[in-house]
């Protein structure tokens, strides 16, 4: 066809569907069709299907059940501050080998940094920690009960240096105690201003904690007789189902040493100045748990 009669032809034929074909035609062999009918219907169909997926999305977000399914981490976040790190605090720790030499005093201040570099230190008679959780799902955590799972449980073997630091006051958080030397260790009250000290914790307490509430437990653990590796699991209810999360102090279990029968020296308060000097064992264990040495929670208990 000559340039002159070329032309643009445009023709709409119409389907029984009701589409629209347009047909445009140019240069001979050049058409193109173009049908409305679908893309109007597709077009349609992706709106319907997004406006169904986000209202899916804003139905289930309000519905803790499935917030608490997708949840990330554990029913309750754990931060775990044990308390027996420095020697200004009422305790006694077990180290390796010697602490000072004979006839050796220091003064208040060189043994709190003196501790500071030893990293072996193990508590010895009493842990104290605290524990802060916090609700980590939609539904309410109910800890029904608190337990010490035991990894390791020996005799405390003899030498080494036991230091003492006895008689600075009671922590008034330490709430809860475990008694490493029962056959069963019992989560026992441990407010020493209470009636029902040694008795069993969840006798008289309920623990409830929702989403971003905090709750602090403190806890102390005591023992005369053993050298023990452990951690705490805490049983817990969700929207009735049960659960049992472990807290272990970082990565690490938690430990807590009894008395061993022979040290090779015992060092406390040497004099009224608050110097730290070797002292006798005898008199170490006496300032720390009385003579006979028992656990606190155990003598208050029997009363």
């Amino acid at each position: 066809m000559p340039d002159q009669d070329r032309r643009e032809v445009r023709q709409e034929v119409r389907s029984g569907r009701g589409s629209v074909n347009t047909l445009a035609a140019g240069d001979v062999g050049d058409v193109h069709v173009t049908n409305n009918y679908y893309r109007v219907k597709w077009a349609g169909a992706i709106a319907s299907a997004m406006v169904v997926a986000f209202g899916a999305v804003y139905y289930f977000a309000g519905d803790p059940d499935v917030r608490d399914a997708v949840a990330d981490g554990p029913p309750l976040r754990v931060t775990v501050q044990t308390k027996d790190s420095m020697v200004n605090h009422n305790g006694a720790w077990f180290f390796p080998g010697r602490l000072v030499r004979a006839g050796q005093t220091l003064g208040f201040d060189q043994m709190a940094a003196l501790m500071s570099k030893r990293t072996d230190r193990v508590d010895t008679y009493e842990t104290t920690t605290l524990v802060t959780v916090e609700g980590n799902r939609s539904h309410t955590v109910d800890v029904t009960g608190i337990r010490v799972k035991v990894r390791s449980k020996v005799a405390p073997t003899a030498g080494g240096t036991l230091l003492v630091y006895p008689s600075q006051g009671e922590d008034t958080n330490i709430k809860v105690g475990f008694n490493l030397d029962e056959q069963v260790p019992v989560p026992r009250n441990a407010d020493l201003e209470g009636e029902a000290y040694g008795r069993p914790y969840f006798d008289d307490h309920s623990v409830s904690v929702k989403k971003g509430e905090v709750v602090n437990f403190g806890f102390t653990v005591q023992t005369v007789k053993w050298d023990v590796t452990y951690d705490l699991e805490f049983d817990e209810v969700i929207n009735g189902k049960h659960t049992t999360q472990t807290v272990t102090n970082g990565s690490r279990p938690f430990r807590t040493r009894g008395f061993a029968p022979a040290y090779d020296q015992a060092v406390g308060p040497y004099s009224r100045d608050g110097s730290f000097g070797v002292i006798p064992r005898a008199r170490a264990l006496g300032e720390m748990c009385g003579e006979p040495c028992t656990v606190r929670l155990a003598v208050r208990t029997a009363e």
